[in-house]
């Protein structure tokens, strides 16, 4: 893709066919300088098209192109003017192209900055870039291309793979392991103590329990900002490989978190939760302490999961259930105030029109 000083980047059609493996209908002259929306979008921009009600869309929109998913029909393109690229998922192929013109984070260079605090004892691959402002305790090691961009702290006998990027103040406290390819952002903090103390009584106050475990993130995990998973009491807290954590995540301590699930924002998590591998929970919602959620299922935003979730299932509402019943419990409340104001109606005249209480029987 070529870079142009007004622009930005810039690619012909076809030479965006090219890269994404697609099959072109249309110009491939056609210039791409930006990407889109399909609403949003003026001349020279790249848009996608995922499903027919943005295909039907097309001939209004002012987009100079689009990936298209195969299979879907567009109606009244032109050919002479725009340009239609077929792929097998518009998504996938989106994805290709923003790696490609990608600008990525500005990282320090290679080494350690003059205004780092590194302990003697730490082991500091050549290749990992530590910037200024970091904290790196002692007994710890941080592999090979891995970043601390700016004031990070990271504490005593912790240790980071390679490839990770930690961004700037985010915490990584005494004796946690962080896996290879990770990026953490900005505000979060991995290794606070879990929150375990003996409730106080009429004779004492509330004790707390040492927390002596550890956190332990698996490859491949994105931890968003302000984000905080507490160490264990004992053993690890553990967050498995390509987990992906939105913005305020909260993972309790002693959790399992398996491999592919994806945790969006605000969403808090109670202590010693296990949630299976390539499960999807939505943004606010509440698991409770001991729950269960099982592989690939699914977790509507605002949800409060008390018990257990089945493998495989979608769950929503408060407290969580069956999706299918907590929409249908949603629609019979959203009746119940007409539903009792009609059975108060007729439940009056019955009572009207019985006859023992007709005063002239």
């Amino acid at each position: 893709m070529n870079q142009t000083a007004e622009q930005g980047v810039s690619i012909s059609a076809g030479d965006l066919a090219g890269l994404v493996g697609g099959r072109l209908v249309g110009d491939p002259s056609v210039v791409l300088n930006t990407i889109a929306g399909i609403d949003e979008g003026t001349e020279g921009a790249l848009t996608f098209i995922r499903a027919q009600p943005f295909a039907d869309r097309w001939a209004g929109s002012a987009c100079s192109a689009a990936l298209v998913t195969e299979g879907i029909d567009v109606p009244d393109h032109d050919p002479a003017s725009r340009a239609l690229i077929f792929v097998t998922n518009a998504d996938h192929a989106l994805v290709r192209v923003l790696r490609a013109i990608d600008p990525g984070h500005a990282l320090p260079p290679a080494g350690i900055h003059q205004l780092a605090v590194v302990d003697p004892t730490a082991e500091i691959h050549p290749t990992a870039r530590i910037g200024p402002g970091c904290v790196v305790g002692a007994g710890t090691s941080i592999g090979a291309n891995s970043t601390l961009i700016a004031s990070v702290f990271v504490g005593s006998a912790c240790s980071i793979g390679n490839d990770t990027i930690v961004h700037p103040n985010a915490t990584i406290s005494d004796r946690v392991r962080v896996g290879s390819r990770c990026v953490i952002f900005s505000g979060s903090v991995l290794g606070a103590d879990g929150f375990g103390f003996i409730p106080a009584t009429t004779t004492t106050h509330a004790i707390k329990i040492p927390q002596i475990g550890t956190v332990a993130i698996g490859d491949d995990v994105e931890i968003g900002a302000c984000c905080t998973v507490d160490r264990a009491k004992l053993g690890a807290t553990t967050v498995g490989n390509h987990v992906k954590l939105d913005d305020h995540v909260h993972i309790g301590h002693n959790c399992i978190v398996e491999d592919d699930v994806v945790i969006c924002g605000c969403t808090a998590v109670g202590g010693s939760v296990t949630i299976g591998k390539g499960t999807l929970i939505g943004g606010a919602v509440v698991i409770s302490d001991q729950a269960t959620i099982g592989s690939y299922a699914k977790i509507a935003g605002g949800a409060m999961v008390l018990d257990r979730v089945p493998a495989n299932e979608t769950y929503a509402g408060i407290p969580a259930m069956p999706a299918r019943t907590a929409l249908a419990n949603h629609g019979a409340m959203r009746s119940l105030a007409s539903f009792m104001r009609s059975t108060e109606k007729t439940l009056k005249k019955l009572t009207e029109n019985c006859p023992e209480n007709n005063d002239s029987r």
